[in-house]
Order: C-alpha cells, then structure tokens, then sequence
C-alpha cells in the first residue's frame, strides 16, 4: 500500500511539473529542490500512510512504553501499570478507541469523573482490550507522582504531556504489544 502512495505521490507530482513547464527537462542538471515538490504532496497523503508502520510496545518489567516507526525508536516514554490482582495484561493487541477528554468510570463503584483537572484519564484514551465490562487502554493520569508505579487498574499511564505527543502518532488498527 505505501508502494502505491509512493507511485501515485511520484504520478501528481509529474502530472504538476507538466503543467508549469511544457516538456522535462532532461538535459538539466539534477535539481535538489524538486524533491521539495513531491514532499508537499506526500503531507497530502491520507493519515493511514503516515502511521502505517506505527507500533507501540510496552514493557512491563521496565516500565516503559517505546513506540516505534519503520523499525526505529521514534520514542521511549515512562509508564505506570496495574498493580496487584489488577496486571496489566500481557500480548499482542491493536488500538480500537481513541478518544480527547474522556470521562472516566470507576471500575467498582461506577462514578463518572467528567473531563478535566480531576479525571484520572488525564486528557486521552486509547483503548486496546475490553475484558467483560472492563477496559484496559493507554491513558494520561491526574497523579503524575505515581508514574513507574504498579498502581492502576490494569491500564498503562503516562504523563499528560506524553500521552498527547503519542496520540498524535496512532490511530485505531496501530499494534500493541506489551511485553512482561
């Protein structure tokens, strides 16, 4: 599928040099600024192709959540998991919901806590396990102290700041994998 973005961003960006100038050029020196051309329509590109090769891998033992771009670190942040009789759950998932300012429901008594300063949701959701009427997701937290901590109820923490820098990479589909 990126392949034929590549083709069809190689395509437009022909078909553009077409209509400024009425044949190639070939007898010219190659000219570095031309890739800028192709560039600015490949920022056009749907979302899909821009995360495409997005993973997120959470180590539990460590305690971090690295997520990754082609294969490489794109960046490594600080977590906090569940705690005891509550673990976060190990294996291999995708994200299936991502949601700005949630509300957030206590798992045992069932009190909504709306958006804001006292949500323990912080400012993002993304979900990737719902077990019965629980759901387990990466979320940011009102207790930013406890980060590195085995203190939630099965979901994975981080710092407000980290979650919205992440958010902004995945999309519903983007593997998860969380490691012992």
């Amino acid at each position: 599928m990126v392949l034929c973005y590549a083709a069809a961003g190689l395509l437009a960006a022909g078909a553009w040099h077409d209509q400024v100038s009425d044949r190639w050029r070939f007898e010219q020196a190659f000219e570095p600024v031309r890739l800028a051309r192709l560039s600015s329509r490949l920022s056009q590109a749907p979302e899909t192709l821009m995360t495409a090769n997005v993973e997120v891998v959470i180590s539990l033992s460590r305690r971090r959540l690295i997520l990754y771009q082609n294969g490489a670190v794109k960046d490594e942040y600080p977590v906090s998991i569940g705690q005891d009789d509550w673990q976060t759950p190990a294996g291999e998932f995708a994200v299936q919901d991502m949601r700005t300012d949630p509300v957030w429901q206590h798992p045992i008594t069932k009190e909504a806590v709306s958006p804001g300063s006292s949500n323990p949701l912080g400012s993002r959701w993304i979900g990737f396990l719902v077990q019965g009427q629980y759901h387990i997701g990466i979320h940011g937290t009102n207790q930013e102290t406890l980060i590195g901590e085995a203190v939630s109820h099965g979901c994975v923490r981080m710092l407000n700041q980290d979650i919205q820098t992440l958010y902004s990479h995945l999309n519903v589909g983007t593997p998860i994998k969380v490691v012992p």
